[in-house]
């Protein structure tokens, strides 16, 4: 479950790459806590099986193998903070992108399903360069999906400067996924096109400024992009959004090659949805850290907290080597955090 896993950014949703053919990232500032990721996308979600055929049979996604469960791992389940929890999971990669889409479902335990809309803080959608959004958005709504974008299909809309096609779909567990089709590069001979080129993840913040002081002052992941507030009509109709307006920062994990983007809104409607981890609904993402403990303390000191049994890191089996220290935090936007020690 925890496998050690010239671009210019022009606006709000520009597409940034998390590829395995990228030029390998700079290597982790000497100061900064966080020194890489795992998985980047995590939901919780009702039902295991339905969503697997999701993201298999919806995005192309692979996944090999059967789920995997917790039954006999007590240190995984005190790591989520469900020692009495049955945790099954699945992990389903897009080709060519380092990384994966890690799907939980929780039973045995308490839970109440999560909604949220784009604009309220901790909504998390995984942004996907894909190639063809309106194929897509066809097999994702057959599978439950719901198509959020004004007009209820695909739209044109310069993204980045360039033009594009896209399209925000809310998943049957209350995800987001935006989809973007801008004209494919030439394929290698021989080699078709995968369903999904690039991927990236964005989380819906109620203060940048507050998120940034977290993200890049303490944990050092690397500002790319500040913005300022833009209402730009044919972004917010993909959004679903009548009216409002959006600002964002982009930051880099160091070494992963995967960005995280943060957006906020204004002067539109947003709640503050909080969420248990087994929560449907509620998000995860994995980041590798080289003292997990300070790592913590950055979080909690924010405002956030620890999910894990008694608030302390589990100690996770690791086959011949020696145990990882884990642990599960929860931002103060409600993003859960998997902080895996790195060795």
């Amino acid at each position: 479950m925890f496998r050690a896993s010239a671009f210019v950014i022009a606006s709000l949703f520009s597409v940034v790459l998390v590829r395995a053919q990228s030029p390998p990232p700079a290597p982790a500032p000497a100061g900064g806590l966080v020194v890489g990721s795992g998985n980047f996308f995590s939901p919780i979600v009702t039902d295991l099986d339905k969503a697997t055929a999701f993201y298999r049979d919806g995005l192309g996604f692979a996944v090999p193998g059967a789920p995997s469960d917790a039954a006999t791992n007590a240190p995984l389940r005190n790591m989520f903070g469900l020692p009495n929890a049955q945790l099954r999971w699945v992990i389903a990669r897009p080709a060519g992108i380092q990384g994966g889409v890690e799907i939980v479902e929780a039973k045995n335990v308490a839970s109440h399903p999560v909604t949220r809309n784009v604009q309220d803080p901790g909504a998390v959608t995984l942004v996907l360069a894909v190639r063809d959004a309106d194929t897509m958005v066809s097999r994702l709504t057959r599978l439950g999906g719901v198509v959020v974008t004004t007009g209820g299909a695909a739209i044109d809309v310069a993204l980045g400067g360039a033009a594009s096609r896209a399209a925000l779909i809310r998943t049957p567990d209350g995800h987001f996924l935006q989809l973007v089709q801008r004209p494919a590069p030439p394929a290698a001979a021989g080699e078709p096109t995968p369903d999904v080129m690039e991927a990236r993840v964005r989380l819906t913040v109620s203060d940048i400024e507050r998120t940034l002081r977290l993200y890049r002052d303490q944990l050092g992941l690397r500002e790319q992009s500040p913005g300022s507030f833009s209402s730009t009509s044919a972004v917010l109709q993909m959004l679903g959004l009548r009216s409002g307006m959006y600002r964002q920062a982009i930051t880099q994990v160091p070494t992963s090659g995967l960005f995280l983007q943060f957006i906020e809104f204004k002067d539109v409607d947003r709640r503050v949805v909080h969420a248990d981890i087994q929560d449907p609904g509620s998000t995860r993402m994995q980041l590798r850290v080289k003292d997990l403990d300070a790592a913590i303390k950055a979080v909690v000191s924010a405002g956030g907290r620890v999910v894990s049994s008694g608030g302390i890191p589990a100690l996770l089996p690791a086959g011949q080597g020696s145990p990882i220290r884990a642990a599960i935090v929860q931002d103060p936007d409600n993003l859960f955090l998997v902080l895996i020690e790195a060795r």
